[in-house]
């Protein structure tokens, strides 16, 4: 199962800034009580496994976390499916700034490392968060994802967006309203930057046409018809 508290927020309206011991915040994550009566924090879509159901609670461990937690079972969710015999990994390593797309052959059962870039994660601000440490379903993938400003309007696009947690997501470089008059200089001005610092708003960086290869990658046979596209089969981001 995978936790499942994402509500979209484009104008960050009160964001939940707290954050438990390990420095997750709690914004469209799950709040979870150890044992010792710890609150700890579990990103959305995190990988979690059932230990025991106790009425509308159930107690899980979170692959990213040490300890059991006892959560809402009304925030858990079976989509998507999770289930052996996956063959794709998205690695995201935020202290180097790059990360590395894995995929496992039908013939030799054997990993193979398809692609290795730079790349740009989040960072605290007033619209924006860390990007949050763990293991990740991937719910949805979408040709476009729209973005807005610190008054809810909208600021610019990024394109081919993966969603790993909350609203965080694997994108394209992201361009400005006001940059699309000369799209393909600030794409580079952009672009230069990844594998440097960090400094999205929760989001993974890449450039926009390796993240047209990812989209590919994940989706193929996309419905031309609607922005939001369903994975071809299972994928799990890892963030460390």
């Amino acid at each position: 199962m995978s936790v499942n508290t994402y509500a979209p927020n484009p104008s960050n309206i009160n964001p939940k800034r707290q954050k438990d011991k390990y420095g997750t915040s709690l914004d469209q994550n799950l709040l979870g009580i150890s044992q010792k009566g710890e609150q700890i924090i579990i990103p959305d879509r995190s990988v979690v496994k059932i230990i025991a159901n106790r009425g509308d609670k159930a107690l899980v461990k979170a692959l990213s976390i040490p300890e059991e937690l006892e959560v809402s079972k009304a925030k858990l969710s079976t989509f998507p499916s999770i289930k052996k015999g996956f063959r794709k990994v998205v690695a995201i390593d935020i202290e180097n700034q790059n990360f590395m797309v894995f995929e496992k052959s039908k013939q030799t059962n054997e990993w193979n490392l398809i692609s290795y870039v730079y790349t740009k994660t989040g960072i605290d601000s007033e619209l924006g968060y860390e990007t949050p440490k763990g293991f990740f379903t991937v719910p949805v993938v979408k040709y476009v994802m729209p973005y807005t400003d610190e008054t809810g309007q909208k600021a610019g696009t990024a394109k081919f967006a993966i969603r790993f947690c909350g609203g965080g997501y694997l994108h394209g470089t992201p361009i400005n309203v006001q940059e699309e008059v000369n799209k393909e200089f600030f794409l580079r001005q952009k672009e230069f930057t990844l594998g440097t610092y960090t400094g999205t708003r929760k989001c993974v960086r890449t450039s926009e046409g390796h993240a047209k290869f990812l989209f590919d990658w994940l989706v193929g046979s996309p419905n031309k018809d609607s922005n939001d596209q369903r994975l071809s089969e299972d994928a799990y981001f890892i963030v460390f």
